[in-house]
């Protein structure tokens, strides 16, 4: 069946106050927050006439979290050193287990406020969405403390790039909390390890799951430190390759480039070769030039090998989907 129509053939009740909702919660070193987050949490959805949420701790740490965590009746998925990321992707696998109606992501930081869960559980009550993201940037005063300047670059850009491989007027790269149905999560397939808050959407996009932002505060946060912001270059290096593959952008800049640098070297040789007297004596006088443009051409094969590896890529993790899902 078309993931578009899926909601139209599951019995998927109207009140949320029926829906066995999941929270998954990505943690690294995070042992100073994730106890107020999950008392926060489940306060939040007492308050809102929720059921008791499942709590799922998608866990990456090297102190206490998953420990303290599991003291407090939470299940903990261990992602084993590998990133953030990859333990999310466990952590979203888990949930699916637990036979959830709705799937949430929340950050452990405290950042994200879980009293606002039911601005993301209408728009899926109602059926305007799928996928609801909350961002930072689509009503002023959202976020409570002054937001470092090279943070707004960093989500600007990203928020670009899912704008123009979505088409979706999208403000925000990576918003705190999200919520999900189980169906747009059971369809995810996730390519790489540190991407998975910008690759989900894109993936969800592609499979004709709908996407809704709503907007969501951005507290300051009061303990423990940021695992991203210390690190953006990382951070960009490990995001940019696979949003590149996964919006086909590789085929367009990459073939491109490498074809244009190759015709740049031809041109540049018969530019030589004519001020030579198309004499291939008087060529060994420019014995630079010709090692410049042997160095164009390797470049330009080299960005095209670079181009058709990642096409390759791109067709065998959809071949590889295609074998899931059947």
């Amino acid at each position: 069946m078309k993931p578009s129509l899926w909601f139209e053939e599951t019995k998927l009740a109207a009140d949320p106050r029926a829906w066995n909702i999941v929270v998954v919660l990505p943690t690294r070193d995070e042992a100073a927050t994730t106890r107020s987050v999950i008392e926060e949490l489940r306060v939040a959805f007492q308050e809102n006439g929720l059921p008791e949420p499942v709590i799922v701790i998608a866990d990456d740490s090297c102190d206490e979290t998953r420990h303290m965590a599991a003291g407090m009746g939470v299940r903990v998925v261990n992602g084993e050193g590998k990133g953030l990321g990859f333990a999310m992707q466990k952590g979203l696998k888990a949930a699916l287990t637990l036979n959830p109606d709705v799937v949430c992501s929340m950050d452990a930081d405290g950042q994200s406020d879980p009293r606002e869960i039911m601005k993301f559980l209408e728009p899926l009550a109602r059926r305007e969405a799928d996928m609801v993201l909350g961002s930072r940037f689509l009503q002023p005063g959202l976020i409570q403390y002054r937001y470092r300047a090279i943070n707004r670059l960093g989500t600007i850009i990203l928020a670009g790039i899912l704008r123009r491989v979505t088409g979706l007027p999208l403000t925000d790269s990576h918003g705190g909390l999200r919520a999900m149905r189980a169906e747009v999560v059971r369809h995810f397939d996730i390519l790489g390890t540190h991407t998975y808050v910008q690759e989900t959407i894109i993936d969800a996009h592609q499979k004709g799951f709908r996407i809704k932002e709503v907007p969501s505060v951005w507290r300051k946060r009061e303990r423990g430190k940021s695992r991203v912001v210390g690190s953006i270059p990382k951070y960009i290096m490990y995001t940019l390759p696979i949003l590149m593959i996964r919006s086909g952008m590789h085929v367009r800049w990459l073939y491109r480039l490498a074809f244009w640098i190759v015709v740049a070297a031809v041109v540049y040789f018969v530019v030589i070769f004519a001020e030579a007297g198309f004499s291939k004596e008087r060529l060994y006088d420019r014995i630079p030039a010709l090692l410049c443009i042997a160095m164009m051409g390797i470049i330009g094969i080299q960005i095209f090998t670079v181009g058709f590896l990642a096409e390759m890529l791109r067709l065998i993790k959809a071949k590889l989907d295609q074998v899931g899902h059947e």
